[in-house]
């Protein structure tokens, strides 16, 4: 109690006895919260081992970014058929070393990141939480969303339980675990759930640090439940796109939904890869862009598209420039039926074609000439 007249050092010093073990009991009570998280992460990080596994290659080349070829006899420096190579998205230098995968299924399939054999290994093993080391075989992998599927000769493996992505918060505690650094016990990068629904629906944002230390490795929440697994994605083409952004505190993770669609024709060998169209842009219209040259065969050409049309609208999302086209479709595999609306010379149409592998397109036609410089401009006459 404060009495009336009380002068202001007593009332200080008072008020100074009252706080102090107000703080000493927040700091103690912030001191055993930190210890109760402590034990929660280490906790769920040995939970979730027995489902976890440890990926190690051998051989293979460093992907490398394609190269254009000279033909060496027009001025035009490309082949035409130069215009559609897959480009693998980043000239990052894949080192060996461990990786890590998630097992997806009792009777041995396991899934990781595809980051992980861009290189295309000769001999892939496993090693089990139990220690067992087994041979591996690289059954199919998506190249869009960065999905790999191995298979190992084994059954009654540990398979992880599954947060149920509608329950995904943003918000939420993520942990991104990984056993690319070695040793029994995962390594643990700790964040939050930064947003959903990215990349085309494809993918859950967390802030927590991916890399490859624990790319194809398990983003858990806080009961252990599998939030998806850690890939590099990043808004363009190619398998390694993203990689530069690793350890920068935005990463995405494919959830189960996902990973349910992509497994199901992976196991039957069918791997996915960068879907095209097959033409160039022939310039900027104020509503949309002009067609250009159409590779022959290509899915325009089949569907009836010709140079000169403009091309407004993809997948139900306006199109003003290459680059929102290129957004629009990057992220959908190659086999996949797309809505295209069109107009030709005033009058608008629609069509729906699959968009085709690029070792599936033919090559483009030659340009045609503004004009003939063997011949005297027009309204000169030859002297």
């Amino acid at each position: 109690m404060i009495r009336r007249g009380m002068s202001g050092q007593v009332l200080a010093v008072t008020l100074a006895m009252g706080v102090a073990p107000l703080v000493c009991l927040a700091q103690s009570e912030s001191y055993e919260l930190r210890r109760a998280s402590q034990t929660v992460f280490r906790s769920l990080s040995q939970r979730l081992r027995p489902s976890l596994v440890r990926i190690e290659t051998v051989g293979g080349a460093q992907p490398r970014i394609p190269v254009p070829i000279d033909d060496g006899e027009s001025e035009a420096p490309l082949r035409q058929r130069e215009q559609f190579f897959d480009n693998v998205g980043s000239d990052f230098v894949v080192a060996d070393g461990p990786t890590t995968g998630l097992i997806y299924s009792s009777d041995g399939y396991i899934i990781s990141s595809g980051y992980n054999f861009v290189r295309e290994p000769a001999l892939i093993s496993v090693t089990l939480a139990d220690g067992r080391r087994l041979a591996a075989d690289l059954v199919a992998r998506d190249q869009v969303r960065k999905i790999a599927l191995l298979k190992i000769d084994a059954q009654d493996l540990v398979v992880p339980e599954w947060a149920d992505e509608f329950d995904v918060r943003v918000g939420q505690w993520a942990l991104a675990l990984g056993l690319g650094f070695g040793g029994s016990r995962p390594s643990v990068s700790l964040g939050i759930v930064s947003a959903k629904n990215r990349m085309h629906g494809n993918a859950i944002q967390v802030d927590a640090r991916l890399s490859p230390v624990n790319y194809g490795g398990p983003v858990v929440d806080i009961d252990g439940r599998v939030i998806g697994i850690s890939v590099p994605m990043a808004h363009r083409p190619g398998e390694l796109a993203g990689i530069e952004m690793y350890d920068s505190g935005v990463g995405f993770v494919v959830p189960k939904r996902k990973v349910d669609e992509i497994v199901v024709p992976l196991a039957t060998g069918q791997s996915f890869y960068r879907g095209w169209l097959g033409m160039t842009i022939g310039g900027q219209g104020v509503d949309g862009i002009f067609v250009g040259l159409i590779a022959d065969p290509s899915p325009l050409r089949e569907a009836g598209v010709v140079s000169g049309d403009l091309l407004w609208a993809a997948e139900g999302r306006p199109i003003k420039n290459f680059g929102q086209l290129v957004q629009t479709l990057y992220m959908i595999p190659a086999g996949t039926l797309i809505h295209l609306c069109l107009e030709r010379e005033g009058e608008p149409y629609e069509i729906e074609v699959a968009l085709a592998r690029n070792v599936d397109l033919g090559a483009l036609p030659d340009a045609p000439e503004p004009f003939d410089p063997s011949l005297p401009l027009p309204g000169i006459d030859d002297e």
